[in-house]
């Protein structure tokens, strides 16, 4: 017997790993909440107040949260849910009166008519009645008569309903808007306690509105922001990363060295300069989430705890970009040209031509040629093959014409990536001396040499000037 303690300690630590990769992978895809909404009190506050009013008081109230993608709108959506199911719903305690309501969620992705939107709703209220006849009228009395299918036997009054409304712009972009009219229009005439809250990313969504719809809401806008600190930034990526005994159903002993170890691994100096990367870039907490998903899909028997060096693997995937991935196999000469066009960008030239670019390359050459020579099979190519890995790098979309006024005739195509585009007093001139932008950094020519081996020394140092 005593032999068999090992397995067992080894099977419950197993499953501890089984069940903290799948809580820690919920909330890093999205499908499970964060146990605590950072930064994001007062939206919360306001959505939940506006929620309980109507279940409460049996008022109609309409609002639109407003924010960026990624930056918690359906999180906080959800978490007043939650604690309005708490406090008044089936959850509730028993020395807390309960008040009937119903919750519907309409999608501008998925509800692309009214009809549709109408059909969902009278699923979602768990109405069986047949509405086939329904729908032929307006769409007005048909919603009133859904409505009033909720009332029970002996009630005259319609329980609260609560309808949130995902990607709001689109269905603001419905013919009519029939739907957001008569919503917003029963909500303001308090024929029903109904609250009606938008979620959208666009912050001129009301330009988007009716005036007839317009008059019935209440422009009430509640804005949500990304994190604005990074210790926000990196609490976020600690709690969707630590594990807790009793929300996880892990052992006490599992969590404590679990979350150590998270701890560990966001202290590290590599992740902690990468997530403030992305703060500083964009604060999109997805892309935080994400890049611990390939270190938590890793977890099993033998790996437990979350590795460093896997999380590193997916900051180098992360950090890799697709234009260097694409230059990766270009000739030297193209690869010369582009070091050409970085020093004249930080030589104070925010565009150049052609001309320009093979004037720099011929004058570095000529200078180094001997010394080129000497490290390796270097020459000067003449101008029309520069010419032809010049205008390879324009099918690339690394250099880019130069945008300028079309002219009023309508000549030329803008928008063409390639030297035969432009206006028409740029398709006059010779395409040598047509204006063009790098559409990469400085810092990336100095990685994209760095990372190749066929390099000269000569190339190598000039791109790090």
């Amino acid at each position: 017997m005593p032999s068999q303690m090992p397995i067992s300690g080894n099977a419950t630590q197993v499953v501890d790993t089984c069940r903290a990769r799948r809580a820690v992978l919920g909330r890093l895809y999205g499908r499970a909440p964060l146990p605590e909404l950072v930064g994001l009190d007062s939206p919360l506050d306001l959505v939940f107040s506006l929620l309980c009013r109507t279940v409460t008081s049996a008022e109609g109230n309409t609002g639109l949260l407003i924010g960026p993608r990624g930056s918690g709108k359906s999180a906080v959506v959800q978490r007043a849910l939650d604690m309005l199911e708490a406090k008044h719903g089936h959850k509730a305690p028993a020395t807390v009166s309960t008040s009937r309501y119903h919750v519907v969620r309409l999608s501008g992705f998925v509800h692309t008519t009214d009809r549709i939107a109408l059909r969902d709703i009278a699923r979602q209220l768990l109405i069986e009645q047949d509405l086939e006849n329904i729908l032929i009228g307006s769409f007005a009395d048909a919603f009133t008569y859904i409505l009033n299918l909720l009332r029970s036997s002996g009630e005259e009054a319609v329980p609260p309903v609560l309808f949130i409304l995902e990607e709001f712009d689109l269905l603001a972009q419905h013919p009519k808007q029939s739907l957001l009219y008569t919503l917003f229009d029963i909500a303001q005439s308090q024929q029903t306690p109904i609250a009606v809250l938008g979620i959208t990313a666009r912050i001129d969504v009301m330009d988007l509105l009716e005036k007839r719809v317009k008059s019935r809401f209440s422009h009430r806008q509640i804005y949500v922001q990304c994190p604005q600190k990074k210790s926000d930034f990196v609490e976020i990526a600690r709690l969707a990363l630590h594990v807790d005994s009793g929300r996880d159903g892990v052992s006490e002993n599992f969590a404590q060295h679990f979350n150590a170890q998270v701890d560990e691994v966001l202290a590290a100096e590599s992740v902690a300069r990468h997530m403030a990367q992305i703060f500083d870039f964009g604060k999109d907490v997805r892309q935080l989430l994400s890049l611990f998903v390939a270190a938590a899909c890793q977890l099993s028997a033998q790996t437990q705890f979350l590795q460093l060096a896997c999380v590193e693997a997916s900051i180098a995937l992360d950090v890799t970009s697709a234009k260097l991935q694409v230059l990766s196999s270009i000739s030297l000469l193209e690869l010369s040209l582009i070091i050409s066009m970085k020093s004249l960008v930080q030589s104070g030239s925010s565009k150049y031509n052609f001309e320009m670019v093979y004037n720099e390359y011929k004058t570095f050459m000529s200078r180094h040629l001997l010394v080129a020579s000497a490290g390796g099979a270097m020459k000067v190519y003449k101008k029309p093959v520069a010419l032809k890995a010049f205008e390879t790098l324009v099918e690339l979309e690394i250099v880019r014409p130069v945008a300028t006024a079309i002219a009023a005739d309508g000549g030329g195509s803008y928008g063409r990536n390639d030297l035969l585009a432009g206006s028409a007093q740029a398709a006059r001139a010779p395409k040598e001396y047509r204006m063009v932008q790098l559409m990469i950094e400085p810092g990336q020519v100095v990685e994209l040499v760095r990372n190749r081996v066929d390099v000269p020394a000569v190339i190598r140092r000039w791109a790090q000037q």
